[in-house]
């Protein structure tokens, strides 16, 4: 349990067109709350852009009177990102009804609602929003001109008041799609089916080279502690990117910093269990069975776009021996207790920023605090080692074991 005075933080973003400068930002902005809550007193130096295209920025904290440095990278992908981020709406209608198609049709859905049910509704709301507007919306304005025409109304009259109609069924569809972030998930579920089936080469490519980076980082020997960071669909990547780098440091011997990898309300069973994603379930299996590496995945009930308390290994349709000494350690943020009763009522209500929460700061200091955890001087698996997994969990299952 010896403390960390070097630490590098490699951080992979979930599936958001926003780079490094957005994340740098938050990251300054939230730690500076956090301190103010009773967390760790923070500096965070200005943003660097590195050759290989990544960007970085230092962090220097005092935990317990002693220093500790840090380097934070952003591993970016958001190039990626945007190339497919589809902005025409007849482009997202498209892949609305071709990704549901394709995971209905591989069981995919139905094996991700044995999971959880909450990640498959959200995934389900778009396209049954879309199908009840393109057959509601007619439907109903046409209904709403025979009412005026019966009420003894012209023509005119009628088509205005089924063009109104029409209007005010589109307005509530588009105001569901914007509380609910519809649209964004649409966006990163349509690329995850894509990734599968190998139709992302840009992304193959750019992982390998993260993982290369992350290699070299640890061949360095610098840190204390490298810890890998994966939130959202950026927990697909994280652990991709730490199973290559586990490939390619196999011949190297076991000497190395501590590597830990932290998944932050994960999406990795939405990959792991389309049968297309064999690679990405060897480097699950890659995960599960390495030696020497830490992890742990935070997620939250209440958060309905993840895949809450479920083990992204066995969750993606793995069969790992009970002695593999890296299934993750599955723990709840708890973030019902980071804040007085409102406040967390509000959060409940903005899914899209509930989302994020494992990322910014708490109203309340809790034993889960991401700055601690990314700029203390507790490596990741002391920081929680006295936390036993949370295991069978099924709230969220549509059948609860007795």
């Amino acid at each position: 349990m010896s403390p960390v005075r070097r630490r590098c933080v490699f951080y992979v973003s979930g599936f958001d067109p926003k780079g490094a400068s957005h994340y740098h930002s938050l990251y300054r902005e939230q730690s500076a709350l956090q301190a103010k809550a009773g967390g760790l007193s923070i500096e965070v130096g200005p943003r660097r852009r590195l050759p290989g295209g990544n960007a970085c920025w230092d962090v220097r904290a005092e935990d317990a009177g002693q220093e500790v440095r840090t380097h934070y990278e952003f591993m970016r992908w958001d190039d990626v990102v945007r190339s497919h981020w589809p902005r025409a709406q007849w482009q997202l209608w498209r892949d609305v009804f071709s990704t549901t198609a394709f995971n209905l049709r591989h069981g995919a859905l139905w094996k991700m609602y044995k999971l959880s049910w909450p990640p498959v509704l959200a995934l389900l709301m778009p396209f049954v929003l879309l199908c009840a507007m393109l057959a509601g919306i007619p439907l109903l304005a046409g209904f709403a001109a025979w009412l005026a025409l019966r009420a003894g109304g012209g023509v005119l009259p009628a088509i205005v008041v089924a063009l109104t109609t029409g209007l005010a069924l589109a307005w509530v569809g588009r105001r569901l799609e914007t509380r609910y972030s519809m649209y964004w998930m649409m966006r990163s579920y349509a690329f995850t089916a894509q990734q599968a089936q190998g139709r992302t080469p840009g992304l193959e490519s750019r992982l390998d080279e993260q993982a290369a980076r992350l290699a070299q980082r640890l061949q360095e020997g610098q840190d204390d502690e490298v810890l890998v960071v994966g939130h959202s669909s950026g927990a697909i990547m994280a652990a991709s990117i730490v199973a290559r780098a586990l490939r390619l440091l196999s011949a190297s011997g076991p000497e190395r910093p501590a590597l830990s990898l932290l998944t932050l309300g994960q999406w990795i069973p939405l990959l792991g269990l389309l049968p297309q994603a064999k690679d990405f379930r060897s480097e699950l299996s890659r995960l599960a069975m390495a030696t020497g590496l830490n992890w742990i995945d935070f997620s939250a009930p209440p958060d309905g776009c993840c895949f809450a308390l479920t083990d992204p290994v066995a969750g993606s349709g793995l069969a790992i021996p009970d002695r593999a000494p890296n299934r993750p350690k599955l723990l709840s943020p708890r973030f019902a207790e980071m804040f007085d009763a409102p406040a967390y009522q509000a959060l409940r209500r903005d899914k899209f920023r509930m989302h994020f929460q494992y990322l910014m700061a708490s109203q309340r200091p809790v034993r889960y605090d991401y700055f601690s955890i990314t700029a203390g001087a507790k490596g990741l698996a002391d920081a929680f080692a006295d936390l036993p997994s949370v295991v069978d969990y099924a709230g969220l299952r549509p059948h609860r074991r007795s």
